[in-house]
């Protein structure tokens, strides 16, 4: 399964969140999310001297067993 949705966070952050959702058994999820922000702070360029959104883009491994 895969989810996407774009949200609005605070302070003026914009980003994407795309979650990729992996079940191998009925108590296992793996899953691995990605976000990208499109605006971080209020601003897409040099929100931050020599920083931009992109900038703060990240990847999540995740492993979740349910007992």
């Amino acid at each position: 399964m895969v989810l996407v949705r774009q949200q609005q966070r605070p302070p003026r952050q914009q980003g994407l969140d795309r979650e990729l959702n992996y079940l191998p058994l009925q108590n296992v999820k793996l899953a691995l999310r990605y976000t990208a922000y499109q605006q971080f702070n209020g601003a897409r360029t040099d929100y931050t001297p020599g920083r931009n959104a992109s900038d703060n883009d990240n990847l999540l491994l995740m492993g979740w067993v349910l007992f």
